[in-house]
């Protein structure tokens, strides 16, 4: 499981651990594997996410995530579980760049 929390913009290291942190979300590893299309174009772009390390998204990764998400939302399968997984993980992104912060993914 990738478990993802909140992190104030101005965070620019990895913590330690999740205490004290707000939880914004988990991902497991089939939801991951489902978009890994869109996680390696992530990657591309600069904006790394994986789910075999801890991962520390500032605000400017972030939006680059979004703007490949949004590329990629026509070529989205049928596949409900890919459709799902896409929700899920947008939504993390979404609620990260409303509330202007960053996002510390704790790989378990």
């Amino acid at each position: 499981m990738l478990d993802i929390y909140f992190v104030p913009s101005s965070c620019s290291t990895m913590p330690k651990d999740p205490r004290g942190l707000v939880h914004a979300g988990s991902i497991d590893f089939d939801a991951h594997r489902s978009l890994a299309v869109v996680f390696d174009q992530c990657g591309q772009a600069g904006a790394n996410l994986s789910y075999f390390d801890d991962s520390l998204l500032p605000l400017e990764q972030i939006v680059t995530m979004q703007r490949v998400f949004d590329e990629n939302t026509s070529s989205l399968g049928a596949h409900s579980g890919q459709t799902a997984a896409f929700k899920a993980i947008r939504g993390i992104l979404d609620r990260a760049a409303q509330r202007g912060m960053g996002l510390a993914a704790f790989c378990d």
